[in-house]
Parts: structure tokens; sequence; C-alpha cells
């Protein structure tokens, strides 16, 4: 192996408040995220009108963090990281670069796939910034990624990737330290009585029946960072961000934060365990509008875990696996010659 070009994959946002309403219209217009059932022929008009009427509200809330979202920055902080990591792993005998790629704005998977070419990358790994595969998301993102490459005859690149990472050492321990650091936020005298509440972005019910592993790795990773952490504490899962009028996860995680303070729960944490970059659901929906409905039911002291953005443990997690793989794909091959 010469090179490795990687490409971090991800939804993407909005860089401006001009670009909502097209940033809104990309993810309409993907059948992976959503179905328009019988109305399927009309998804692209449905798209239009769907991010037309919605642009203006969803703007507001951008406003409220800064005007965009902040995804692009950091996923590139995530990017820079890895890069050095990787270089650090192989040093001179491998030439690495990070690009990021995003299924509904700039930098798009496409984009990304073009700079490498461009470089003269052939050796190519798919990384998601979802630790937890989905059809809606990292499935969104490989049929992306296949769609393109089979346009250039399925010759440009040899690809490797991973599905999902949702009890990996490092990641596990990136998201405990986050949650000591959360804890910290707590007066010394409340945080033993400080309740966890895990909150990852919901599906349709119906994925779930058909198979999506999502929930369930969901709930594996929630699992295996308690069973760590080896202490007495409160813990709650929940899902938020439902689009729709079809059956989703449950229970919703404004629902779940009202129930815990009416039974007495006054100190919370919301982990946001399937985020690992800010963007709108972790700064805005969790930030700002579950702040105001926890304040209003009844929680004295309420926070937000930051997401894990470039922190150490999960830069770390990313380069196990690409570093990995790509080990056994040389082994693999070696074998063959």
């Amino acid at each position: 192996m010469k090179n490795l070009g990687v490409i971090l994959l991800n939804m993407g946002g909005p860089t401006s408040l001009d670009s909502v309403r097209p940033f809104l219209e990309n993810l309409f217009l993907d059948r992976e995220i959503i179905s328009f059932g019988p109305m399927e022929f009309a998804r692209t008009p449905l798209a239009r009108f769907i991010a037309k009427r919605r642009a203006e509200s969803v703007k507001k809330n951008y406003a409220m963090i800064g005007g965009k979202s902040p995804i692009a920055e950091l996923s590139q902080q995530q990017a820079l990281a890895l890069q050095d990591r990787l270089k650090g792993h192989y040093g001179d005998a491998v030439r690495v670069r990070v690009e990021v790629g995003f299924s509904y704005w700039h930098p798009f998977i496409r984009e990304a796939m073009e700079a490498l070419q461009r470089d003269g990358y052939d050796r190519i790994f798919l990384m998601p910034l979802y630790p937890h595969y989905s059809k809606t998301t990292t499935g969104s993102c490989f049929k992306t990624w296949r769609d393109l490459h089979r346009a250039r005859g399925n010759r440009a690149f040899k690809v490797q990737s991973v599905k999902a990472y949702p009890v990996e050492d490092a990641f596990i321990r990136a998201l405990n330290r986050r949650i000591d650091e959360g804890l910290a936020r707590f007066p010394a005298e409340r945080r033993a009585r400080v309740t966890l509440l895990f909150s990852a972005h919901g599906t349709p019910v119906s994925l779930v029946e058909e198979g999506d592993p999502y929930s369930h790795q969901i709930r594996a990773t929630m699992q295996e960072v308690m069973r760590r952490r080896e202490e007495q504490r409160d813990y709650h899962l929940s899902f938020q961000s439902k689009v729709g009028p079809a059956k989703w996860l449950t229970p919703d995680t404004v629902e779940k934060t009202r129930e815990l303070a009416a039974t007495g729960v006054r100190d919370l944490l919301v982990v946001p365990i399937a985020f690992v970059t800010d963007h709108i659901e972790t700064l805005h929906e969790l930030g700002i509008e579950l702040r105001e409905d926890a304040e209003e039911a009844g929680i004295e002291h309420f926070e937000v875990m930051p997401a894990l953005n470039d922190a150490e443990e999960y830069i770390e997690a990313l380069a196990g696996q690409i570093i990995a793989r790509m080990r056994r794909r040389e082994e693999l091959e070696n074998t063959r010659t």
C-alpha cells in the first residue's frame, strides 16, 4: 500500500442561512432517509415543496446557534486529527489524506471522491461518522458512493469500509470521558444523584421491523458505557428528531424528560449517544429546546454533554478501525500473490 485516502462520511449541514433550503431539499430527495410511499413518483416536487415550507422556521433555529451548522468545521478538525494520527502510524511508507464527504451539503461525497482521484489516491477507506449502522445514514452514504463509483466503471479505487463500531473500545472510552466532563459541571454535592439520559436520533419503527440494526446497536453502546462505569446511577434511553406521521422509536426525548421530572429527578445530564459531531440536533434541539422543556418540567440542573468532535479517544477509535481493516486487506492480497 503506497497511498491511503480516507473519506469521513456524515450528513453535513447548511453553511449559511441561505443554504438551509437547498440543504433540506437535498435531504428530502434521499430515498434512503424518507419514504413518500405512493407519492414516490413526485419526490422531486414534494422535496422542493417541503423544503420551501420548512426553511424559514429551520433558519430561525440555525440563527440561534450562530447562523449555520458547525458540522463542516468540526468535521474538518476530525479529519485533520485523524490524518495526523494515520501519518504517525504509517510514517513515510504511505501517503495519507483524509477528506470529509457529506450527503446533503458541501463538501459532498462526490467532491471528496474527485479530490482524492485528482491527487492519485486509489486506495480508499470509507469511515462513517455514524458509530451505529442504519440504512438511513451509513447505508445512504454507501449507496451514494457505490453510485458514483459505478459511474466510473468500478475501477477507479480499491475500497474498504466499516459499517459500525458501537462497542469499539476507544469509542466507549471517549464517551465515558465526555460523561465525566459533563458530570463535573454539577455541584459536587449533587453529582451522585445526576440521572443520565442517553438520547439518539430516532427512526421509524418499520425500519426496525425490517431488520435495521441501529436501535439495537444504540442500546449495546449504552449498556457497555454503563458496564464500564461500575457505578450505581439511574440511566435511560430516548429518541429524538421525529419527522412525519409514521410511528417512530419511543420513548421520545422530550416526553421522557418530563416523565423523569415528574418522578422527582432534578439533576439531568443528556448524553447525545449517536451524534459524534455537534450540530443542530445537539446544540439547538437538546441545548435550547429540551433545556426549556426540562426547566419548565422542574429539572433544576440540566446539562447536555458535548459531542465527541475531535476528542483524542474518538480519533483513536477511527484510526484503529482503519488500520486494522487495511492490514487485513493487505494480508489477504499478499496471500493471493
